[in-house]
């Protein structure tokens, strides 16, 4: 079993929040504690934290037998590998990298002399989100997608016969036009529906041509160009807080961090460069009751094991449990008034720190060469994974047994690196281009701060747009400016949605089943009972123009 050492950093309390804990351990003596145990790992997987654990085997670790440990929360944030820029000092603190988090509080400004600013999308749910732009159009396609296709050669024909849409094609939306969709019911009747708006998709290697109507479920991203961007997004002055660091630029970056600057570090140098970063997950723990309180940074993966309230327990099977007896006791039960004594203490705790665990989430450490190697392997993993994301598809289209066979086909999971930290866990970002998923704000901008007819925003959206909490981040608020619109500015804010919930392959076959076949862009006189019946939906007309846009930058917490 490999070493888990677990290091520790000491806190000091106030005299007030000493007696309350000391009040809690003396409370703790009064609950039943349960006598099975559990591994560390299994614990923090299975009960939501906070909790409060007594150590049983310690193994590879440092804690002690009998330790109380309040288990405060699992930390997930990003971590930067940063060195100091090259100096006259070829000390060893000068050669010292660091890792930020981001959930540290001080902002910085750019050094680089030309620092690339990523790629932006705007990523969309909906073809009827097509309405917002003038056409001709590029986009991704993100999901595969029922559609029709007209191939080239056969662009004088008015039939679209049903295809989908492969994941990753490239295409150009080129015009709208109408269509209609017929049918025969079971009197062999022919009934044909009221000439409807739909969008036309043109492949540009191919030249086929695909038509969606505005109900198509199409999720699809957009590159912004140059000019649809602000130019205060293209601006490198003032100064800039972490995440949006890493929302705004390629890495590496160099950078001068102007306010929080870490008191713990004598020898931290101001001006970095940031490398590579990573999703870090640990438990904060803290160790209390046996001298000075500590600050334990855990890995979900240390080795050890310990006891919880047996109020937690109720109802789960135990070692003694037989198969006639599989939930424990028969005379079992639920406690309420020790689970109320056992939360009530929780909370106790909670408060006398929760101080202690917000400074540690900001706090900038010195890395170790272990945990340095474990970040860039695991950024590398990422980079690569979007990558190939990213590959155009091989084929625009599929037919529809080609596309279900590919559906049922299992996905890929995202590796877990085998070579892990000490003090946490790396993971791979999913999209290292847009590592939360969010709208980019601004705060203090004038120009920003009113709509495209010219009206000011609702101050008390743009306050709670500030203090968003990073758990929070996503926003499903979408950029209401229509390209096609006559009072036009430039894109403020850059969205992102969170990654699509797929349909099960047996749902995605049935909703592709029960698509016409064909579609037909000449028509017949539409059926009487399909007139009355084949209103348009509220997805064929374009959606209003709301261009408020958020634009105020995120207060970190």
């Amino acid at each position: 079993m490999a070493s888990s050492t677990t290091i520790t950093n000491p806190i000091t309390l106030s005299s007030n929040d000493k007696e309350k804990l000391d009040k809690l351990v003396k409370d703790l003596s009064k609950i039943e504690w349960e006598n099975g145990e559990y591994y560390f790992h299994n614990f923090v997987d299975y009960y939501q934290l906070p909790q409060i654990i007594r150590v049983e085997q310690t193994w590879n670790t440092n804690l002690i037998k009998n330790q109380w440990l309040y288990l405060q929360a699992l930390f997930d944030r990003y971590l930067i590998i940063a060195s100091p820029l090259s100096s006259s000092n070829k000390s060893k603190s000068s050669k010292q990298k660091y890792l930020i988090p981001d959930w540290f509080q001080g902002e910085c400004r750019i050094l680089s002399k030309n620092p690339t600013l990523k790629k932006r999308w705007w990523i969309f749910q909906g073809t009827f989100e097509l309405y917002r732009f003038d056409l001709p159009r590029a986009i991704k396609v993100l999901s595969d997608t029922p559609a029709h296709i007209r191939k080239k050669e056969a662009s004088s024909t008015h039939e679209w016969d049903k295809i989908v849409l492969r994941k990753n094609a490239r295409l150009n939306v080129i015009r709208r036009e109408q269509y209609q969709s017929r049918m025969k019911n079971d009197k062999g009747d022919l009934l044909a529906s009221e000439p409807k708006d739909a969008f036309i998709l043109q492949d540009p290697l191919s030249g086929h041509e695909f038509i969606l109507p505005p109900g198509v479920p199409l999720r699809f991203a957009t590159l912004i160009e140059d000019n649809e961007l602000h130019s205060e997004y293209k601006s490198h002055s003032g100064t800039f807080t972490f995440p949006e660091i890493m929302m705004r630029y390629e890495f590496p970056l160099d950078v001068e961090i102007t306010t929080h600057l870490p008191v713990d570090l004598p020898e931290f140098k101001s001006q970095l460069r940031l490398e590579k970063f990573c999703v870090a997950k640990s438990v904060l723990a803290f160790s209390f009751g046996q001298g000075q309180s500590q600050l334990i940074d855990l890995s979900p993966l240390t080795q050890f094991t310990l006891h919880c309230a047996k109020c937690l327990t109720y109802g789960l099977p135990r070692d003694e449990d037989t198969p006639t007896k599989p939930t424990g006791k028969k005379d079992e039960k639920f406690d309420e008034k020790e689970y109320q004594r056992y939360e009530d203490i929780r909370s106790k705790m909670n408060a006398v720190f929760d101080d202690a665990a917000e400074i540690f989430k900001s706090k900038i450490q010195i890395a170790t060469d272990e945990e340095l190697d474990c970040i860039e392997t695991v950024f590398e993993i990422s980079i690569k994974m979007k990558t190939e994301d990213d590959q155009p598809a091989e084929t625009t289209y599929l037919t529809l047994d080609e596309a279900i066979k590919v559906v049922k086909q299992p996905k890929d999971d995202i590796p877990f690196p085998k070579a892990q930290p000490k003090r946490f866990t790396v993971h791979a970002s999913a999209d290292p281009s847009n590592p939360y998923n969010e709208v980019i704000d601004y705060e203090d901008m004038d120009a920003l701060n009113k709509s495209v007819d010219g009206k000011a925003y609702d101050e008390r959206k743009s306050n709670a747009a500030r203090s968003l909490s990073r758990s929070k981040r996503t926003s499903r608020d979408k950029p209401q400016q229509p390209t096609n619109q006559s009072k036009k500015r430039p894109a403020l804010v850059v969205q992102q949605l969170p990654p699509p919930m797929l349909l099960p392959p047996e749902t995605f076959e049935k909703t592709v089943k029960a698509i016409p076949d064909k579609l037909y862009t000449d028509f017949i006189p539409a059926s009487a009972t399909s007139k009355k019946a084949d209103k348009p939906p509220k997805a064929d007309r374009p959606p209003k123009s709301d261009s408020k846009e958020k634009s105020s930058r995120k207060a970190r917490k």
